[in-house]
C-alpha cells in the first residue's frame, strides 16, 4: 500500500512538472535554482528569488533594496540600480540631441525611459529598450513620408545615444495622424527594415485627447 502511494505521488509530481513546463517553458523550481545562482554570482551576495507568475521571471531585492530580476528565457538580468545609472547617462545625451536637433516645428518629449537587460553569461553585454513619448511634428510633409520620417528619427536617436538598442517604442504625431513604432529584435541590433515593418497608425476612433487637441490647435 505504501509503495502504491509513492507511485501515485511520483505520478502527480510528474504530471505537475509536465504541466508547468507546458505553461511556462520550464519547471519553476529548477528555474529558481538557476535564477538564485545567476543573481548571486552577478551581485556578489546571496540572493533568494521568488517566481513572478505569469511573467516567467524571478525577482529579488539586493542589499541596497533595489530590484534584481532574472529572465530564464533570455538568460538576462535586470538590475534597477544599474538601470537608473544608465537612464541618467542616456537622458543627458538625449538633452544634447534635442538641443542639436530640435526646431520650432518639432517638439520632442522632455526625457526618455529605458530598460536595460544584462547578459547573464557575459555581463559586459547590455541590451537596451528605449521609450520615446511623443514627438510632435508640425512640418508640412507628405503623408507617404510619415513612416520614413519615423524611422529616420529612430535611427538618428539611436546613433546619437551610442547604446546597444535592441528594442524601441516611439510615438510620432503629425497632421496626418498618430503613429507608433514598436520594434524588438531580441538581442540583435535594430535595423532600418525592422523599424519600417514595425509601424502602425492609430485609427481615428482610438486617437488620444492630447493629440486631437494638438491637431485642432494647429488647424491642420
Amino acid at each position: 500500500m505504501k509503495k502504491c502511494w509513492i507511485v501515485v505521488g511520483i505520478g502527480i509530481l510528474l504530471f505537475i512538472s509536465i504541466l508547468m513546463y507546458a505553461l511556462a517553458g520550464y519547471i519553476p523550481i529548477v528555474g529558481q535554482y538557476v535564477a538564485d545562482s545567476k543573481l548571486s554570482l552577478y551581485s556578489g551576495e546571496k540572493i533568494n528569488t521568488r517566481y513572478q507568475f505569469p511573467t516567467c521571471r524571478y525577482i529579488a531585492s539586493g542589499s541596497d533594496g533595489k530590484l534584481l530580476q532574472y529572465n530564464l528565457y533570455n538568460n538576462t538580468i535586470f538590475d534597477e540600480a544599474y538601470n537608473d545609472t544608465i537612464a541618467s547617462q542616456v537622458n543627458r545625451q538625449y538633452l544634447s540631441f534635442i538641443a542639436e536637433s530640435s526646431t520650432d516645428m518639432i517638439d520632442y518629449p522632455g526625457m526618455l525611459s529605458i530598460w536595460t537587460s544584462i547578459d547573464a553569461t557575459k555581463t559586459s553585454k547590455i541590451y537596451a529598450k528605449i521609450y520615446v513619448m511623443t514627438i510632435f511634428d508640425e512640418r508640412n510633409i507628405d503623408e507617404q513620408d510619415s513612416e520614413q520620417q519615423i524611422c529616420e528619427f529612430a535611427v538618428q536617436l539611436i546613433k546619437y545615444l551610442d547604446i546597444n538598442c535592441t528594442s524601441i517604442q516611439m510615438v510620432y504625431a503629425n497632421k496626418w495622424g498618430l503613429f507608433e513604432l514598436l520594434c524588438d529584435s531580441g538581442k540583435k541590433p535594430l535595423e532600418y527594415n525592422d523599424l519600417a515593418n514595425s509601424i502602425r497608425k492609430f485609427n481615428e476612433e482610438d486617437l488620444p485627447l492630447d493629440y486631437i487637441e494638438w491637431r485642432k490647435a494647429r488647424c491642420f
